[in-house]
């Protein structure tokens, strides 16, 4: 496959007008994507869109998306979009689809069940739009053939927003979609997922200018049920989100046994040199299951994406976070995630790729992300055997870190 580029000018303004036509002329979607606030959260704005103008919508989420993105899954399940759980599942719907829009996903490997995607529906030669913003590392295409929406940007939705933007502007007539606050839900969480919390923002303007639209939005839309109204009960602030405030909170709300876990393991966070280091191994999990549960449990997600801004920020540099799990077409695996602190911007950690493959070579299985963030999959192996190849990366980051 071909690796991904940004692209823009009239190349950009080309590809946007396909793929607006390439929506109004489908009347049937597959939706995919590397699971995360940003990919869900475009993958539900533009089908939830898709879905007033009458047109068939499927979703393929593998597993539930934990209590900090139940909204999600509520809205999906209220708006009787299609819910793809397993490889079954999609083959049911196979013969149904005319379209299929790839959102937030940097290659084949992290696509849920790509390759049952590839053999039921992709083999088909159906409209592809491939929409993204991660570039460098092994970022590639996903398919040879479709209209690709590639762009610099701070999430993914900000490019969800254009198209919609698009879509209104050329037919006016349609409902707004900016005035459906579901779709500002889901356009404003994946831009507090990409960028910390809005803390992270590689693009200022543009995140300025959609965070005050879509802000503003929210507040004239959201209406408050008081305690007068005696048919039902008072809105919960907790839960149904007037502000973009109100959406963070609700992403980084956990319970006080999942707090007292967040605690042990950040006391846990070791400092190697400029990085921060955190072991979540099956060793680690012998030595705390007394106050947390497995780490492959949908009750430790949200714990997981607080320890993924807590580790860089114990050094003030970057951070690793090492863990067990299974990569998007079910194989066992090991993730090596890391990311810089907020306040840090001397490395670009897409340069770990070639030292990991360097260190793990036929154990890599592939990875990537932003210059701040990225994502790195290998085969399991021994635990201390792992642990030692580690070192040798951790020294790589110091000098990096060091000679910048």
């Amino acid at each position: 496959m071909k690796e991904k580029k940004p692209i823009d000018g009239p190349t950009w303004e080309t590809n946007l007008s396909q793929a607006i036509d390439l929506i109004n002329s489908s009347s049937s979607f597959l939706f995919s994507g590397d699971i995360d606030p940003d990919s869900v959260g475009s993958m539900l704005s533009l089908s939830l869109y898709l879905n007033q103008l009458d047109k068939k919508v499927f979703i393929i989420i593998p597993e539930p998306l934990g209590d900090n993105l139940d909204f999600f899954e509520k809205i999906i399940q209220y708006n009787s979009i299609g819910l793809l759980r397993n490889p079954k599942e999609i083959a049911a719907v196979k013969d149904e689809i005319e379209a299929v829009i790839f959102c937030d996903t940097a290659n084949t490997k992290l696509v849920p069940y790509y390759s049952y995607i590839a053999e039921d529906i992709l083999s088909k030669k159906p409209n592809v739009i491939e929409i993204d913003h991660h570039f460098g590392a092994d970022s590639e295409e996903l398919t040879e053939y479709g209209t690709k929406l590639f762009r610099n940007a701070n999430a993914n939705t900000e490019i969800i927003g254009d198209i919609l933007e698009t879509l209104y502007n050329e037919n006016p007539e349609r409902p707004n979609p900016f005035s459906q606050r579901n779709i500002i839900l889901g356009l404003i969480t994946g831009m507090l997922g990409d960028t910390v919390g809005g803390k992270v923002i590689h693009y200022k303007e543009d995140y300025d200018r959609w965070m005050e639209k879509l802000g503003k939005q929210l507040k004239i839309i959201t209406r408050w049920r008081d305690s007068a109204d005696n048919k039902r009960a008072e809105d919960c602030k907790d839960s149904k989100f007037g502000d973009p405030k109100q959406i963070l909170d609700y992403l980084n709300k956990l319970t006080e046994d999942q707090e007292s876990c967040l605690n042990l393991l950040n006391s846990r966070i070791e400092s190697k040199g400029n990085m921060g280091f955190l072991n979540l191994l099956p060793s680690t999990y012998e030595e705390v299951h007394g106050t947390c549960q497995p780490f492959e449990s949908d009750w430790f997600v949200d714990i997981m994406g607080l320890l993924l801004n807590s580790v860089p920020e114990k050094s003030g540099h970057a951070g690793v976070i090492i863990f067990e799990g299974k990569n998007a077409e079910g194989e066992d695996c090991v993730f090596i995630k890391i990311r810089r602190a907020v306040e840090f911007s001397g490395v670009d950690l897409r340069t770990a790729e070639g030292k990991i493959k360097e260190l793990f070579g036929d154990l890599y299985m592939g990875g990537g992300g932003h210059s701040g963030a990225v994502s790195f999959r290998i085969h399991r192996l021994e635990e201390k055997e792992l642990l030692e190849k580690l070192e040798n990366l951790l020294v790589f980051f110091n000098s990096a870190i060091e000679s910048g």
